[in-house]
């Protein structure tokens, strides 16, 4: 299963222990594919260099080599096939993983944020992507 995720979920996963670290786990040990585009890796790598995460620069390179051995990333989508879609979402700076997500050839989007995973019927949260991989869990 390819899997499309994006900064909120990469984020969690690298700096907390729960679902979204296991997800990340999955995904090293090859049981599926995890799959991104350079704004959102951008946006994990703004997100762990914030003061409030605490992490010192060691941390920070040693998560984000971390996420480049979990996560492919692609290119980021068309500015063009971004324009067409301006109108589907409130927040814009959400296009770039929502149009990511639709110009690549990903099964699902993983994310927290709740207008994304309504404005695709493919969307899904961390918890909805590890039962489809795994099953029901606890």
């Amino acid at each position: 299963m390819k899997l499309f995720v994006d900064a909120n979920t990469l984020v969690s996963g690298l700096v907390f222990a729960g679902k979204e670290r296991l997800l990340l786990e999955i995904a090293r040990y090859g049981a599926c594919d995890l799959i991104t585009n350079r704004h959102v890796h951008r946006e994990v790598v703004e997100v762990l260099a914030r003061p409030g995460l605490g992490l010192s620069e060691v941390e920070q390179r040693r998560l984000i080599a971390l996420l480049d051995r979990s996560v492919s990333t692609v290119e980021d989508p068309a500015v063009e096939k971004m324009r067409h879609s301006r109108n589907r979402l409130r927040d814009e700076e959400d296009l770039p993983v929502l149009v990511g997500f639709e110009t690549s050839d990903c099964d699902y989007l993983v994310t927290g944020d709740r207008e994304l995973r309504n404005s695709t019927p493919k969307a899904m949260t961390t918890r909805q992507a590890l039962e489809a991989l795994l099953g029901e869990f606890e």
